[in-house]
């Protein structure tokens, strides 16, 4: 049976139990991103919190039906296409498979369906059609444009009036707009643009239409749950709820969820402020692993800040749980059975906090809590088969609820030793096959009782900024501080 979850609904502003249409069952949407370049991120942040969210439905026993959406028929996308001098969608459709690279890179799970824009035409002009129906749409010259004054509870979500928003504006308004709120749904044709026949004419759909007609398309007129980044929450997904819910005739989606912005110092991270780190030069500079660590370290609702500290914070982490799982997977079953309570208790408290609004990071807590108390109990000796069973399964559900456990812990555990000896910029003062030299050199001086020389090679160590440790079996592994 699936355990009941609280989520922080921002249409309530208050946490509140998760009750979906289907029990048991979720319909879960998440806005994607728009494909004309490598992403930044910032972006990251929302892929892994969607990411996380569907991990927790799984792992809750949930069934879930996730949609991520690609947008890939964007003015951004068109104008440097033109820039390229190549087709619109070829450019994105580019951009839409390295995305899929670096989601593969942040370890996330497959979304359910992943639709696009260009293949949804025939949805989007459809619910532009039913819009207009209603008398919640209108054409002008070819242009057709929502109403926003015809639908009553605009402003529900972002908490926005619509007559102070309407004083607030201080640009000119389109001369074509009944008010100056109205959005567009469907726009004509240019040349050098992308466009498909419609009862309007050739044109494309505006920006906002697009996710109310895909989540439509797989998870019908009203789902369980949509989430974005904050920053989408107006215009955006007011639109949505606007256009889908006067086309649909009922509520869009049960519970909205965003993810707050990751800040560089006190600015939060945009292209404009030219303050971007692409997820593809992250992930080949230190690794998807670290990256995804990083950006599920933070609850979802609260402000993450970007720094060097926050780095090689993930760094330690990350070596601390696959030091852990790599200690595990060489563990044989013996007789030893103590710390059993403390064992037993860490995954209905991993539970409990993932469904107190998908708090990864005190789930996390009580998953180190479990390890030391492993490490405390197990060092040296062997569990018994009902012990180990409770670790392995342990392991498994933090691992599918998070994604911060990854499959080759030594592959992991060689990219955070690289990774902290290129933030220290000490990396490449001593090759490995210089260090494994040494290690050897260090060995035989200690086994002829020559500390003068053992000493030695420990200083040279420790400039390059590496740290020895001597294992109880007697090799010897050595890090980066």
């Amino acid at each position: 049976m699936a355990h009941e979850i609280k989520v922080f609904n921002n249409l309530s502003r208050s946490k509140e139990a998760f009750k979906p249409i289907q029990p048991g069952k979720v319909g879960f949407y998440s806005c994607g991103p728009t494909t004309y370049d490598f992403v930044h991120v910032g972006n990251g942040r929302a892929f892994v919190v969607g990411d996380l969210i569907h991990r927790i439905f799984l792992a809750l026993d949930y069934k879930v039906t996730y949609v991520r959406n690609f947008t890939d028929v964007d003015d951004k996308i068109i104008e440097r296409a033109n820039e390229l001098k190549v087709g619109a969608l070829e450019h994105a459709q580019k951009y839409v498979d390295e995305v899929l690279t670096d989601m593969d890179s942040l370890g996330m799970l497959p979304a359910t369906h992943t639709p696009k824009v260009s293949d949804t035409m025939p949805e989007i002009i459809e619910m532009v059609k039913t819009l207009i129906e209603k008398g919640y749409a209108y054409e002008v010259e070819g242009e057709i444009l929502y109403s926003v004054p015809k639908f009553k509870e605009y402003g529900k979500l972002s908490k926005i009036n619509l007559e102070s928003l309407q004083h607030g504006i201080r640009v000119e308004v389109d001369g074509k707009k009944q008010h100056p709120s109205d959005f567009v749904l469907w726009k004509p044709a240019k040349p050098g643009e992308p466009s498909w026949d419609s009862p309007w004419g050739k044109g494309r759909p505006g920006w906002h239409i697009e996710c109310s007609a895909m989540s439509k398309k797989f998870l019908g007129d009203s789902f369980d749950m949509h989430h974005g980044g904050i920053d989408l929450m107006f215009p955006h997904h007011e639109n949505e709820i606007a256009q889908s819910e006067a086309a649909n005739g009922c509520q869009f989606s049960g519970c909205w969820v965003h993810n707050e912005f990751l800040n560089f110092g006190s600015e939060k991270m945009s292209k404009s402020l030219g303050n971007v780190v692409t997820i593809r030069k992250f992930v080949q500079e230190f690794g998807g692993e670290i990256l995804r660590h990083m950006l599920a370290s933070v609850h979802y609702r609260s402000k993450m800040d970007w720094s060097d500290d926050v780095i090689k914070r993930a760094l330690d982490e990350v070596e601390r749980l696959h030091v852990f799982a790599l200690e595990v997977s060489n563990m044989k079953v013996g007789e030893h059975e103590s710390g059993l309570s403390e064992l037993e208790a860490c995954l209905p408290k991993m539970r409990d906090e993932l469904a107190n609004d998908f708090n990864v990071p005190t789930a996390q807590l009580a998953f180190y809590s479990f390890m030391k108390t492993v490490n405390r109990e197990y060092q040296g000796k062997q569990p018994s088969a009902k012990v180990l069973k409770i670790i392995k399964e342990t392991i498994e559900f933090f691992t599918l609820a998070t994604g911060l456990i990854h499959q080759d812990a030594s592959a992991v555990l060689e990219k955070v030793n690289a990774a902290k000896g290129k933030l220290s910029g000490k990396a490449g003062s001593l090759d490995d096959a210089a260090i494994e030299q040494l290690i050897k050199d260090r060995g035989e001086a200690r086994a002829n009782k020559d500390w003068a020389t053992a000493d030695k090679i420990r200083d040279q160590f420790k400039a390059a900024g590496i740290v020895l440790n001597d294992n109880p079996d007697g090799t010897v592994s050595w890090s980066y501080e």
